[in-house]
């Protein structure tokens, strides 16, 4: 590199500064020439403490009490003075410019100074004898200038040390720790003024938002990138982030500590790539880590369930809230019943506040289609069951549809009050074998005896449809209970077991019971239902795991008796003060004489109301009662389970049958293995099938007297074994035949 400029220089009189201007590429090369020429360096951070502004004064009194002929180099001015700003590079280059140094001759050596030669030749004795200009002296230097608060271990610490890699001849971008303000330089200067700032400088397309997380917390976070030389997102690998998200998500998210909020930006930061679309909205619109789990929560009252995304965000946000605690729910709960009409779709039935609340709104505004997706539970309670039995199918079939869609609704119907009426004279349950009779056909050879307090056929279809799910095989007998149904006198079956028996008073407890926690009283709408179901559910699996254990052979559930809800909404006191309080909330009391009670019963010593009444002075009831005649109180079932054969198929042996609009029509159907008290559910009655074989059956089904397609469902004992389609013709083999016009 020539230096002709500075050996003219150094040949002249001249004892004012030469002004030599350079860029990165030359900065090594010619401070080695200068050396060569036999200059001394002072550097500018040699006056300069820790972090602050080095002391030009000093500087300049340093040059002028050098030796006499001292050749000078001066390292770091120029960079200073860029990083400065022009206004003062212009007030200090201008001083120094007209100071006569009387024993030296001085280079200042100026980087990133090569636009101010403009400026300073507007002094026309500022000419080529005071100035050079290498190669265009171009300058790429940057900045970052980041608070000394700020944890960033590459960054260099203090103005000083700053200076002193510059003079070193370093290029390129700078980070250093600083507090030196520098808001005019010429240089393309950036400032980190926290640690959020930190980690945006340190991590590859980091958009997030300083407000997603406090300063504290974003001062964790650079600290932990810093300490383990990390990439943020082998630090979110590292905290297991990328594991399955819907596990235990409550856990992951919930209260206030760093791990649950350094989640949240995992997922902040990975919004794009989730899975989950509900999580992704719920993401758009959090700005606060503390707004987040209420977010989860609630977001999804804001969506229409008309909306095409509904039933994705609902099942995505299912899985999101499973684990969220009872008061988040109870939250939910309140802010859901905003809008009326919308707040069912958007509960689950994942924790008992919100089954509660589906069942009050489903009460007070009746059934919809989308429940069996919402509660599936409670809509296979109201599914109908068809009762098998010989005796009283029909009439059962009917009552309890009509007795579980009162219950539901909290309202009673006219029609089956006169009913109800009817049947507290008829007694139709005498007609039915007693549970004793059942119990005595029962083979007690491997089976467990599970006596669940105040079962009623009413769970049948419930229990029908948990059966089928956990592959068990179920046969339902259906029984009366002595009179009057109370505990005391309907417990022998219990007592007279030999075998290995548990008796669970769980439903008891609920339905009139104070421990049991419902109370008419405080609410009247049929949220103890929700438990109901519950416990009936725990009943199920209990009964398969058991049976798979192979503990047991069979799970025989047998109850007591019933207990009534609609005679709890009748409110209906009979005329009679008794002699002693009446029992079971009235529903029964200690015989005694010279009654008129039509719906009356005497049995055991004790008088009993087969309609909906009470007699006065019992204690009011909870939410149901028990110990009168209604049917819900009278019947119970005798429920055998036991593994199933899921083996099991069923098939017609003619698809399509003749039909006859006298006598109806005959199906025969194969069984691949030897099944028993083989039905047919066609148009919601049961027919009974007669054996032919051990795997053929025959079913006549004398109300089918029209030509048609017949969907219909094949049952052994209660086990639903598959779904048949049966084409029925008429007699001249065309489905539209003429004799339909008889009907």
């Amino acid at each position: 590199m020539q230096l002709d400029s500075v050996n003219n220089y150094l040949a002249s009189s001249v004892r004012m500064p030469f002004f030599l201007f350079v860029g990165d590429i030359q900065y090594s090369g010619t401070k080695n020439e200068l050396s060569a020429l036999g200059f001394d360096f002072i550097k500018l951070s040699e006056f300069c403490k820790d972090d602050k502004l080095p002391d030009i004064d000093g500087l300049l009194s340093c040059i002028e009490a050098s030796d006499d002929d001292a050749k000078i180099v001066v390292l770091g001015l120029g960079e200073h003075l860029a990083l400065r700003g022009s206004d003062e590079a212009m007030r200090v280059l201008s001083r120094i410019k007209d100071i006569s140094f009387a024993n030296s001759q001085v280079v200042l050596f100026l980087r990133g100074m090569a636009t101010q030669v403009p400026v300073l030749q507007v002094d026309p004795r500022f000419d080529s004898r005071r100035f050079a200009v290498i190669d265009e002296a171009k300058c790429d230097l940057s900045f970052i200038l980041a608070n000394p608060s700020v944890k960033i271990p590459s960054a260099l610490s203090g103005f000083k040390k700053l200076l002193e890699e510059l003079e070193n001849g370093k290029c390129g971008s700078i980070i250093v720790k600083t507090i030196v303000s520098l808001d005019k330089a010429i240089f393309n200067v950036r400032e980190i003024n926290n640690s959020y700032e930190g980690i945006k400088f340190s991590t590859e397309n980091f958009n997030l938002k300083r407000s997603y997380g406090s300063d504290e917390q974003w001062a964790v976070l650079l600290s932990e990138i810093n300490h383990g030389n990390d990439s943020i997102s082998s630090l979110f690998e590292k905290y297991g982030f990328a594991d399955n998200l819907d596990s235990d998500f409550y856990s992951r998210i919930s209260g206030n500590n760093y791990r649950s909020w350094l989640h949240f930006i995992y997922l902040k930061n990975s919004a794009e790539t989730l899975a989950n679309n509900y999580l992704r909205l719920v993401l758009e619109k959090t700005n606060r880590f503390e707004d987040f789990a209420f977010n989860i929560l609630n977001a999804i009252t804001d969506i229409s369930h008309d909306n095409p995304n509904f039933s994705r965000f609902y099942q995505e946000r299912k899985l999101l809230v499973a684990k969220f605690p009872a008061p988040d729910i109870a939250d939910f709960v309140i802010n859901n019943r905003r809008v009326v009409s919308e707040s069912i779709y958007r509960l689950t039935d994942a924790t008992d506040l919100e089954r509660r609340e589906i069942i009050a709104w489903v009460s007070q505004n009746g059934l919809i289609p989308e429940l069996e997706n919402i509660y599936p539970t409670l809509s296979a309670y109201l599914k109908k069951y068809i009762f098998k039995c010989p005796q009283l199918a029909d009439l059962l079939t009917e009552y309890f549809e009509a007795y579980k869609r009162q219950k539901l609704s909290n309202n009673l119907e006219a029609e089956f009050l006169k009913k109800v009426d009817m049947l507290a004279h008829t007694r139709e349950f005498n007609h039915l074998p007693t549970r004793n009779e059942i119990m005595d056909g029962v083979d007690t050879d491997g089976t467990f005896l599970y006596w669940i307090d105040a079962l009623g056929v009413e769970y049948l279809g419930l229990i029908e449809t948990l059966a089928r799910e956990h592959d068990l095989s179920v046969r339902v007998n259906i029984a009366r209970a002595k009179l009057p149904t109370i505990t005391a006198i309907n417990k022998d079956f219990y007592d007279t077991w030999s075998g290995k028996k548990e008796k669970n008073e769980g439903l008891d407890d609920i339905k009139h019971k104070d421990k049991g926690g419902y109370n008419f009283q405080d609410n009247q709408l049929p949220i103890h239902l929700a438990k109901e179901l519950d416990v009936i559910m725990a009943t199920l699996v209990r009964a398969a795991t058991e049976l798979r254990l192979g503990k047991y052979k069979r799970f025989l559930i047998v109850s007591d008796h019933g207990a009534s809800r609609l005679a709890v909404l009748r409110k209906k006191e009979e005329k009679y003060d008794t002699d002693n309080s009446g029992e079971h909330s009235g529903r029964c009391c200690k015989l005694f004489q010279s009654y008129d009670l039509p719906f009356a019963a005497e049995e055991n010593g004790y008088l009993v109301l087969a309609d909906y009444g009470r007699f006065r002075g019992g204690r009011a009831a909870n939410v149901e009662v028990h110990g009168g005649a209604s049917l819900e109180e009278v019947i119970v079932p005798v429920i055998e389970l036991s593994l199933k054969n899921v083996n099991i198929t069923v098939k017609l042996i003619d698809e399509t049958v003749m039909v006859d609009f006298r006598t109806g029509a005959e199906i025969k159907l194969f069984f691949n293995f030897p099944v028993q008290n083989v039905s047919v559910i066609l148009n919601g009655k049961s027919y009974p099938a007669s054996q032919i074989s051990s795997n053929h059956y025959s079913v006549k089904l004398p109300d089918m007297k029209r030509a048609g397609d017949y969907p219909a469902e094949v049952y052994a004992d209660d086990d639903f074994i598959g779904n048949i389609i049966i084409k029925a013709q008429g007699k001249s083999g065309k489905v539209n035949d003429a004799f339909d016009d008889l009907f």
